[in-house]
């Protein structure tokens, strides 16, 4: 079987409207080298993921990102068999979803994990009584980011999206991206050409070009839709790709203590 190594090292274009295609991934084999960049399509890249939606305490996630997972303080880890292509920042909205955090930590650790991706979470909280607004937490959580590290791309991820497949690959070579087309509340279809929500991703270059998202969107909604307009038609004028194959994600959707080892952020 051929394997096309070329390919595994993308030029960072985003200029092409395209869906990403299935392709070969590396064999089992294959050896990593520190002084070079991780592959983005490796073999322990496998698919499909068992997704287990039981309750987990945060405490029992702490424990094993720091016993098993070698997750450092604040929610750090890179790989150390291979030079992390992509330095990525994880953003997640949050109020009041305690059960949900854990389980999506349960899922997206190991995950980002084999993709061999350098990352860490910034869980941005707001309290208070007024309504959510996910997009100002999404900005916070860029400015609180940025003080951390030079990242390559951000991923803005609701609490309650879990991945099905390990193959939606996190990386930051093909954005805008959106990594929830297909979502099991849609019955794994697209609800509408222009949908952005759930899961996606911009490098830092755009999200500082659009000027991120909008602020004034409060209560849920809207918000994903004004940012699609921005890529697209205001200051953008992207083209945002979406997986083609079996990369699809549930929701916990129903109605969270937030970890010393995650690192977070109150907004009043």
């Amino acid at each position: 079987m051929l394997v096309d190594f070329a390919a595994d090292y993308p030029d960072g274009s985003n200029s092409s409207e395209y869906l990403v295609q299935p392709t070969t991934y590396l064999p089992e084999n294959f050896t990593y080298a520190q002084n070079l960049p991780c592959p983005e399509r490796l073999p322990s890249m496998k698919g499909l993921i068992e997704v287990n939606m039981t309750e987990i305490p945060m405490e029992e996630i702490e424990l094993r990102s720091s016993k098993y997972f070698d997750i450092e303080f604040g929610g750090h880890w890179k790989p150390k068999d291979c030079r992390p292509r992509w330095k990525v920042a994880i953003l997640i909205p949050f109020r009041n979803r305690h059960e949900h955090l854990p389980i999506l930590f349960q899922h997206l650790i190991p995950m980002l994990q084999r993709q061999r991706l350098q990352f860490a979470f910034y869980v941005i909280e707001q309290s208070g009584s007024q309504p959510f607004n996910r997009a100002m937490l999404f900005n916070v959580g860029f400015l609180e980011a940025m003080k951390d590290l030079d990242w390559d791309c951000l991923i803005f991820h609701d609490v309650d999206h879990i991945p099905e497949n390990d193959r939606n690959y996190y990386g930051c070579g093909q954005m805008p991206r959106h990594f929830a087309a297909k979502l099991d509340k849609y019955m794994y279809i697209l609800p509408y050409s222009e949908f952005f929500g759930g899961v996606s991703g911009l490098t830092v270059e755009q999200f500082r070009k659009i000027n991120g998202f909008p602020n004034a969107f409060w209560g849920w909604g809207g918000e994903d839709d004004d940012l699609w307009n921005r890529l697209v038609y205001k200051q953008g004028f992207y083209k945002v790709i979406r997986p083609l194959h079996l990369v699809t994600q549930q929701c916990l959707c129903s109605r969270f203590y937030i970890g010393l080892l995650f690192s977070s952020v109150l907004f009043t």
